[in-house]
């Protein structure tokens, strides 16, 4: 399968994810609160709990809603699926180059991320999985998951270029923003 870009999914150099978000002051108090509350909802509590929470705009402009302490961002997605995705510092600056449709992120290193409720990509009638929706895609549930953030080559690898049954697969291959997905829950991962 081959993967088009450019990516506009759910995600910076050397600056931490709080640096990469302007800081605003909250508007509606119960809005904010609905919107960390779904943005939590992307990975398990004991990372989301103490993450940043942003909003990220469809142009890749990021807002600081809440200041997090572990290196890790929450946001919603703004691709018409409304996911929750949270990410590592790598992994947010990999999703705010993607949002500013820069020609390939600029991290130096792998980016974890989780997508703890899952989401929807867009697939053409030949397999081909697109960042935005189209004329010509339909929209496939994906399971809950998570995520290394690099650009992984299946030729090399051998890992499989579409979702199938062995729960792994590397999402928009060819591209500098392809990256493995692992359709394992988040939230029942055990860190001993």
């Amino acid at each position: 399968m081959r993967s088009a870009f450019p990516l506009s999914f759910a995600l910076f150099a050397t600056l931490p994810a709080p640096a990469l978000a302007q800081e605003v002051p909250p508007a509606d108090a119960a809005v904010t609160a609905e919107f960390i509350k779904a943005a939590e909802a992307g990975a398990p509590a004991v990372i989301s709990g103490a993450a940043t929470i942003a909003r990220l705009e469809p142009d890749g402009k990021s807002t600081t809603i809440r200041p997090g302490t572990n290196g890790f961002t929450c946001s919603i997605m703004h691709d018409g699926t409304n996911a929750p995705f949270c990410g590592d510092a790598n992994a947010w600056q990999w999703m705010v180059s993607a949002m500013q449709k820069m020609p390939k992120p600029p991290n130096g290193q792998p980016g974890i991320a989780y997508m703890a409720r899952g989401a929807v990509h867009f697939e053409r009638p030949d397999g081909t999985i697109v960042p935005q929706r189209g004329a010509d895609t339909k929209d496939v549930r994906e399971p809950p998951h998570w995520m290394v953030l690099w650009p992984i080559d299946s030729a090399t690898t051998g890992l499989p270029t579409r979702p199938n049954a062995g729960g792994a697969y590397i999402m928009f291959a060819g591209t500098p923003y392809a990256h493995l997905m692992i359709y394992q829950d988040p939230k029942l991962l055990v860190a001993k």
